[in-house]
């Protein structure tokens, strides 16, 4: 018997983000529209994106007549899971092929609606809007790390960024089968934990997970492996448990943080590795462009001399320039093309503020950028 894939339970540790929460149903379910909706859900690895899809179908089992998920890593799984649901459809359909697939999306019975969900369309080069049905009758939700897919919606494009304190304090606590209130140095060192794990969904539940397998019970006492003790053993020995795989659980997430991380950097060009190394090094906020074209603009030379140089800062500028110059002169739109890359896996974002652009790096990405380094 053909089985077509469905999305992920969610997670036992799954919390609710209300405003993103609020935003997806104000899109997908109370916004009448003529056209067809189609809402991307765009953020680094391990936000959230598929677990917030999994959670509006369960809170809306009778919206939709047919849900298709599909795995959107590449259009060969798009093809193979599209053929793959329309052989499950039977009567005349079992020697369906992916374009019968796309045909069958592409004429929804009158007075039914459907959902097409893409999940992980993470790939840049993914041409994913020749591979979409234009059925008014049926909505498309795409999960992705790469921004610019929101282009694809006429109605709506949710950003899904780190959670509130709020949020990441009540999932890593509920993770770890512990309650609120903590006591207030258990409280500071939760607090401090999750500042350094960015508020990042994926980050905060394996650390309470993994507080929770430490953890022991005696007769009826619970003796917690406490969230003091995971921040001091994260100081020493980040990169190990960022690397380390999460337990079995039901949505199937278990990838560690940093293995979602290399995973995406070893499709990166090269020029795209050392710039996003160079950012690693700055403070995560508010890092200018504009101080990297006045720093090529005059050659990465000191204008004042403060300091004696070692020998070995004409290696730097020499690597800067091969990083920051085309064709042996400063090139803005280089630089441009280096960023929109690294925009497209999540790596970096951007904001503009009186003209100026600013790039910021979330936490983990920086300290992992750092630890490749």
């Amino acid at each position: 018997t053909t089985m077509a894939k469905k999305p992920p339970p969610l997670s036992p540790c799954f919390v609710l983000r209300e405003k993103p929460w609020r935003t997806m149903v104000h899109h997908l379910v109370l916004s009448p529209s003529s056209r067809q909706k189609i809402f991307p859900i765009t953020g680094m690895g391990g936000c959230g994106k598929t677990q917030l899809v999994s959670y509006f179908l369960q809170e809306y089992p009778t919206l939709y007549t047919q849900t298709v998920y599909v795995d959107a890593s590449s259009s060969s799984s798009i093809k193979t899971d599209f053929q793959t649901w329309a052989r499950t459809l039977g009567n005349g359909h079992e020697a369906d092929a992916w374009e019968d697939a796309l045909r069958t999306l592409n004429s929804v019975p009158r007075g039914e609606q459907w959902v097409l969900i893409l999940d992980n369309a993470d790939d840049p080069g993914l041409a994913i809007n020749t591979l979409l049905p234009h059925d008014i009758n049926i909505t498309i939700l795409i999960t992705s790390r790469n921004p610019n897919l929101g282009i694809l919606s006429p109605t709506g494009h949710l950003e899904l960024g780190e959670m509130t304190a709020d949020e990441a304090l009540s999932a890593m606590v509920q993770a770890a089968c512990r309650s609120l209130p903590l006591h207030d140095d258990e409280m500071n060192s939760a607090q401090s934990l999750l500042k350094e794990l960015g508020f990042l969904a994926v980050a905060v539940v394996q650390a309470g997970t993994y507080c929770l397998q430490l953890s022991s019970t005696v007769g009826e006492d619970f003796h917690p492996y406490t969230f003091t003790q995971y921040l001091d053993l994260f100081k020493s020995h980040r990169a190990d448990l960022m690397k380390k795989a999460g337990p079995a659980s039901l949505d199937n997430y278990q990838r560690g943080v940093y293995t979602t991380l290399d995973l995406s950097y070893k499709v990166l060009p090269q020029e795209c590795r050392d710039l996003l190394h160079v950012l690693s090094l700055f403070h995560y906020t508010d890092i200018p462009l504009a101080g990297f074209r006045e720093a090529a603009k005059n050659g990465f030379e000191d204008q004042s001399s403060y300091h004696h140089r070692e020998e070995t800062h004409e290696t730097t500028i020499y690597k800067l320039k091969n990083l920051l110059w085309k064709d042996m002169e400063w090139n803005e739109l280089y630089l441009q093309g280096i960023v929109q890359t690294l925009r497209s896996f999540s790596f970096v974002t951007a904001n503009s503020t009186n003209n100026v652009v600013f790039l910021r790096l979330h936490p983990l990405i920086q300290a992992w950028s750092r630890d490749k380094i």
